[in-house]
Protein backbone atom coordinates (compact mmCIF):
# COMPACT_ATOMS: atom_id res chain seq x y z
CA UNK A 1 0.00 0.00 0.00
CA UNK A 2 3.14 2.34 -0.02
CA UNK A 3 1.56 4.11 3.57
CA UNK A 4 5.53 5.64 3.26
CA UNK A 5 5.32 7.61 0.04
CA UNK A 6 6.11 10.67 0.84
CA UNK A 7 9.02 9.90 2.96
CA UNK A 8 13.14 10.29 2.00
CA UNK A 9 11.63 12.99 -0.27
CA UNK A 10 12.86 16.63 0.76
CA UNK A 11 11.43 19.79 -0.01
CA UNK A 12 12.13 22.88 -0.14
CA UNK A 13 10.14 26.28 0.58
CA UNK A 14 9.36 28.94 -2.17
CA UNK A 15 7.59 32.34 -2.50
CA UNK A 16 4.49 31.55 -5.19
CA UNK A 17 2.18 34.66 -5.59
CA UNK A 18 2.71 36.09 -2.06
CA UNK A 19 2.08 32.32 -0.63
CA UNK A 20 4.45 29.82 0.73
CA UNK A 21 4.62 26.70 -0.86
CA UNK A 22 6.66 23.35 -0.91
CA UNK A 23 8.98 21.36 -3.78
CA UNK A 24 8.33 18.90 -4.87
CA UNK A 25 4.72 19.69 -5.08
CA UNK A 26 3.30 16.77 -2.50
CA UNK A 27 -0.62 15.77 -3.20
CA UNK A 28 -1.20 13.80 -0.59
CA UNK A 29 -5.26 13.13 -1.12
CA UNK A 30 -6.81 12.83 -4.72
CA UNK A 31 -8.18 11.16 -7.36
CA UNK A 32 -8.34 10.42 -11.37
CA UNK A 33 -9.64 8.94 -14.56
CA UNK A 34 -7.75 8.46 -17.29
CA UNK A 35 -9.50 7.26 -21.25
CA UNK A 36 -7.04 6.66 -23.94
CA UNK A 37 -8.29 6.93 -27.27
CA UNK A 38 -6.79 6.19 -30.88
CA UNK A 39 -5.67 9.16 -33.26
CA UNK A 40 -4.09 9.60 -36.27
CA UNK A 41 -0.16 9.62 -36.34
CA UNK A 42 0.34 12.41 -38.80
CA UNK A 43 -2.57 14.53 -36.49
CA UNK A 44 -0.63 13.90 -33.06
CA UNK A 45 2.97 14.89 -34.73
CA UNK A 46 0.97 18.58 -35.44
CA UNK A 47 0.59 18.50 -31.75
CA UNK A 48 4.10 18.12 -30.60
CA UNK A 49 6.30 21.04 -31.01
CA UNK A 50 9.57 19.02 -31.73
CA UNK A 51 10.67 16.21 -33.54
CA UNK A 52 12.63 14.49 -30.61
CA UNK A 53 9.01 13.77 -29.26
CA UNK A 54 8.05 10.50 -31.30
CA UNK A 55 4.32 9.79 -30.46
CA UNK A 56 4.02 5.86 -29.78
CA UNK A 57 2.05 4.44 -32.41
CA UNK A 58 -0.75 1.39 -30.86
CA UNK A 59 -0.70 0.04 -34.49
CA UNK A 60 1.14 1.58 -37.58
CA UNK A 61 -0.37 4.91 -38.26
CA UNK A 62 -2.37 5.23 -34.84
CA UNK A 63 -1.29 6.76 -31.97
CA UNK A 64 -2.94 7.63 -28.72
CA UNK A 65 -4.03 10.54 -27.23
CA UNK A 66 -4.93 10.38 -23.51
CA UNK A 67 -7.92 12.54 -21.53
CA UNK A 68 -6.77 12.51 -17.55
CA UNK A 69 -9.23 14.62 -14.82
CA UNK A 70 -7.63 15.21 -11.53
CA UNK A 71 -9.38 16.21 -8.55
CA UNK A 72 -6.74 17.15 -5.69
CA UNK A 73 -8.42 17.87 -2.25
CA UNK A 74 -5.03 18.10 -0.62
CA UNK A 75 -2.03 19.80 -1.70
CA UNK A 76 1.13 22.06 -1.02
CA UNK A 77 -0.63 24.36 -3.32
CA UNK A 78 -4.12 24.14 -2.01
CA UNK A 79 -6.78 22.27 -3.57
CA UNK A 80 -7.50 22.54 -7.33
CA UNK A 81 -8.67 20.71 -10.48
CA UNK A 82 -6.59 20.02 -13.66
CA UNK A 83 -7.21 18.07 -16.80
CA UNK A 84 -5.02 17.14 -19.04
CA UNK A 85 -4.61 16.68 -22.57
CA UNK A 86 -1.61 14.38 -23.51
CA UNK A 87 0.14 12.62 -26.69
CA UNK A 88 1.60 9.51 -25.28
CA UNK A 89 5.18 8.90 -26.41
CA UNK A 90 7.34 6.35 -26.75
CA UNK A 91 9.88 5.60 -24.20
CA UNK A 92 13.36 6.43 -25.21
CA UNK A 93 14.79 3.51 -23.60
CA UNK A 94 12.46 1.00 -25.53
CA UNK A 95 12.91 -0.31 -29.47
CA UNK A 96 10.08 2.06 -31.21
CA UNK A 97 8.11 -0.76 -32.77
CA UNK A 98 4.05 -0.11 -33.18
CA UNK A 99 2.40 -1.26 -29.95
CA UNK A 100 5.74 -2.83 -28.66
CA UNK A 101 6.71 0.43 -26.94
CA UNK A 102 3.50 1.30 -25.85
CA UNK A 103 2.58 -2.52 -24.33
CA UNK A 104 6.13 -2.04 -22.38
CA UNK A 105 4.61 1.10 -20.88
CA UNK A 106 1.72 -0.41 -19.88
CA UNK A 107 3.72 -3.71 -18.43
CA UNK A 108 5.77 -1.02 -16.26
CA UNK A 109 3.15 1.17 -15.08
CA UNK A 110 5.78 3.76 -16.68
CA UNK A 111 4.23 6.28 -19.37
CA UNK A 112 5.81 9.02 -21.22
CA UNK A 113 3.26 11.94 -22.81
CA UNK A 114 3.88 15.21 -24.03
CA UNK A 115 1.61 17.72 -22.26
CA UNK A 116 -0.51 19.31 -24.99
CA UNK A 117 -3.01 21.07 -22.70
CA UNK A 118 -3.90 21.67 -18.49
CA UNK A 119 -5.97 23.67 -17.63
CA UNK A 120 -6.50 24.17 -13.99
CA UNK A 121 -9.09 25.62 -11.47
CA UNK A 122 -6.81 28.14 -9.51
CA UNK A 123 -4.53 30.99 -9.98
CA UNK A 124 -1.82 29.35 -7.89
CA UNK A 125 -1.94 26.34 -9.69
CA UNK A 126 -1.76 28.41 -13.38
CA UNK A 127 1.35 30.40 -12.03
CA UNK A 128 3.33 27.77 -10.75
CA UNK A 129 3.08 25.49 -13.79
CA UNK A 130 3.68 27.85 -16.25
CA UNK A 131 6.29 30.04 -14.33
CA UNK A 132 8.47 26.85 -13.27
CA UNK A 133 7.48 24.03 -16.06
CA UNK A 134 5.75 25.90 -19.00
CA UNK A 135 2.92 23.64 -18.57
CA UNK A 136 0.35 24.45 -21.21
CA UNK A 137 -2.13 25.88 -18.29
CA UNK A 138 -5.13 28.16 -18.56
CA UNK A 139 -8.09 28.53 -16.48
CA UNK A 140 -10.77 26.77 -16.51
CA UNK A 141 -14.07 25.19 -15.29
CA UNK A 142 -13.50 21.58 -14.56
CA UNK A 143 -16.70 20.21 -12.48
CA UNK A 144 -16.77 16.83 -10.95
CA UNK A 145 -20.29 15.13 -10.63
CA UNK A 146 -20.83 11.70 -9.11
CA UNK A 147 -23.53 8.99 -9.39
CA UNK A 148 -23.27 5.52 -7.38
CA UNK A 149 -21.96 3.88 -10.46
CA UNK A 150 -20.27 6.92 -12.97
CA UNK A 151 -17.63 9.88 -12.66
CA UNK A 152 -18.00 12.23 -14.72
CA UNK A 153 -15.98 15.23 -15.27
CA UNK A 154 -17.36 18.74 -17.34
CA UNK A 155 -14.28 20.95 -19.23
CA UNK A 156 -15.13 24.60 -19.95
CA UNK A 157 -13.75 27.66 -20.19
CA UNK A 158 -15.53 31.12 -19.45
CA UNK A 159 -18.56 28.75 -19.63
CA UNK A 160 -18.18 27.31 -23.19
CA UNK A 161 -18.33 23.92 -23.30
CA UNK A 162 -15.39 22.10 -24.07
CA UNK A 163 -15.89 18.64 -23.29
CA UNK A 164 -17.60 15.71 -20.88
CA UNK A 165 -15.51 12.67 -19.46
CA UNK A 166 -17.07 10.18 -18.22
CA UNK A 167 -16.37 6.84 -16.73
CA UNK A 168 -17.72 3.93 -14.89
CA UNK A 169 -16.55 3.24 -11.27
CA UNK A 170 -15.36 -0.15 -11.71
CA UNK A 171 -14.12 -2.59 -9.30
CA UNK A 172 -10.42 -0.28 -8.26
CA UNK A 173 -9.06 -3.85 -6.53
CA UNK A 174 -5.70 -2.98 -7.54
CA UNK A 175 -2.49 -0.55 -5.77
CA UNK A 176 0.99 0.23 -7.19
CA UNK A 177 3.21 2.90 -8.34
CA UNK A 178 2.55 4.58 -11.88
CA UNK A 179 4.59 6.96 -13.46
CA UNK A 180 4.34 9.73 -15.75
CA UNK A 181 7.04 11.04 -17.49
CA UNK A 182 5.65 14.44 -18.64
CA UNK A 183 7.44 15.99 -21.86
CA UNK A 184 7.39 19.70 -21.92
CA UNK A 185 8.42 22.23 -24.26
CA UNK A 186 10.34 25.38 -22.18
CA UNK A 187 12.72 28.41 -24.19
CA UNK A 188 12.47 26.13 -27.09
CA UNK A 189 13.86 23.55 -25.86
CA UNK A 190 12.95 20.06 -24.15
CA UNK A 191 11.63 20.30 -20.75
CA UNK A 192 10.16 17.34 -18.92
CA UNK A 193 8.90 16.54 -14.95
CA UNK A 194 8.22 13.51 -13.28
CA UNK A 195 4.87 12.80 -11.87
CA UNK A 196 4.72 9.73 -9.18
CA UNK A 197 1.35 8.36 -8.33
CA UNK A 198 1.11 6.17 -5.59
CA UNK A 199 -2.58 4.58 -6.49
CA UNK A 200 -3.59 3.31 -3.38
CA UNK A 201 -6.32 1.64 -5.55
CA UNK A 202 -6.93 1.52 -9.27
CA UNK A 203 -8.33 -0.57 -12.00
CA UNK A 204 -7.51 -0.86 -15.73
CA UNK A 205 -9.49 -1.57 -18.27
CA UNK A 206 -10.57 -1.85 -21.76
CA UNK A 207 -12.39 1.55 -22.52
CA UNK A 208 -14.99 0.30 -24.62
CA UNK A 209 -18.30 0.58 -23.09
CA UNK A 210 -16.54 1.85 -19.61
CA UNK A 211 -16.12 5.56 -20.44
CA UNK A 212 -17.40 7.86 -23.08
CA UNK A 213 -16.23 11.33 -24.69
CA UNK A 214 -19.02 14.20 -25.48
CA UNK A 215 -17.01 17.10 -27.19
CA UNK A 216 -18.31 20.75 -27.10
CA UNK A 217 -19.23 22.08 -30.53
CA UNK A 218 -17.17 25.66 -30.92
CA UNK A 219 -14.13 25.55 -28.18
CA UNK A 220 -11.07 25.19 -30.32
CA UNK A 221 -9.70 22.78 -28.11
CA UNK A 222 -12.89 20.80 -28.88
CA UNK A 223 -12.39 21.23 -32.25
CA UNK A 224 -8.73 20.61 -32.29
CA UNK A 225 -9.87 16.67 -30.75
CA UNK A 226 -12.74 16.55 -32.80
CA UNK A 227 -10.16 16.38 -36.19
CA UNK A 228 -7.40 13.67 -33.97
CA UNK A 229 -9.09 11.57 -32.86
CA UNK A 230 -10.69 8.73 -34.99
CA UNK A 231 -13.65 7.89 -32.19
CA UNK A 232 -14.94 9.47 -28.82
CA UNK A 233 -14.99 5.61 -27.45
CA UNK A 234 -11.70 5.15 -26.11
CA UNK A 235 -9.70 2.12 -26.23
CA UNK A 236 -8.01 2.04 -22.53
CA UNK A 237 -9.65 3.15 -19.12
CA UNK A 238 -8.12 4.19 -15.98
CA UNK A 239 -10.39 4.46 -12.79
CA UNK A 240 -7.99 5.82 -9.98
CA UNK A 241 -10.68 6.55 -7.21
CA UNK A 242 -7.65 7.06 -4.52
CA UNK A 243 -3.97 8.32 -5.00
CA UNK A 244 -1.25 9.78 -3.49
CA UNK A 245 1.26 12.22 -5.61
CA UNK A 246 4.14 13.99 -6.09
CA UNK A 247 5.11 15.92 -9.28
CA UNK A 248 8.90 16.54 -9.28
CA UNK A 249 11.35 18.53 -11.67
CA UNK A 250 11.46 20.50 -13.34
CA UNK A 251 13.93 18.22 -15.53
CA UNK A 252 16.21 20.68 -17.11
CA UNK A 253 17.34 23.95 -15.47
CA UNK A 254 18.25 26.63 -18.39
CA UNK A 255 19.79 29.76 -17.00
CA UNK A 256 16.95 31.76 -17.88
CA UNK A 257 14.33 28.79 -15.79
CA UNK A 258 17.23 29.48 -13.14
CA UNK A 259 17.19 33.14 -12.71
CA UNK A 260 12.99 32.97 -12.79
CA UNK A 261 13.13 30.28 -10.28
CA UNK A 262 15.45 32.45 -8.07
CA UNK A 263 14.01 35.87 -8.43
CA UNK A 264 10.01 34.95 -8.33
CA UNK A 265 9.91 31.48 -6.72
CA UNK A 266 12.53 32.09 -3.87
CA UNK A 267 12.66 35.83 -3.90
CA UNK A 268 16.41 35.74 -4.83
CA UNK A 269 17.39 38.32 -7.61
CA UNK A 270 20.71 37.40 -9.70
CA UNK A 271 21.97 40.85 -8.88
CA UNK A 272 21.91 39.99 -4.97
CA UNK A 273 23.84 36.67 -5.61
CA UNK A 274 26.74 38.34 -7.73
CA UNK A 275 27.13 41.08 -5.07
CA UNK A 276 28.05 38.06 -2.47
Amino acid sequence: MHHDFFEGVEQVEATLLGKKVKLPVFYRSARSMTAVFPATLPALKRLVPDPRYAPAQVVPGIGALHLTAFEYYDTDIEPYNEFAIGVLLNDPQILPLPGYNLLRQLVRNAFHTYIHHLPVTTELALRGGIDIYNYPKFLAGIDFSDSESELTCRLSESGEHILTLRGQKVDASRSGIVKYFCHLYQFKQPQGAEFKVNALRYAMVPGWGKASLELGESHPVARELRKALLTTQPFLYFYMPEIQCILYGPENLSLPLLARLLRENMGIPLEELASR
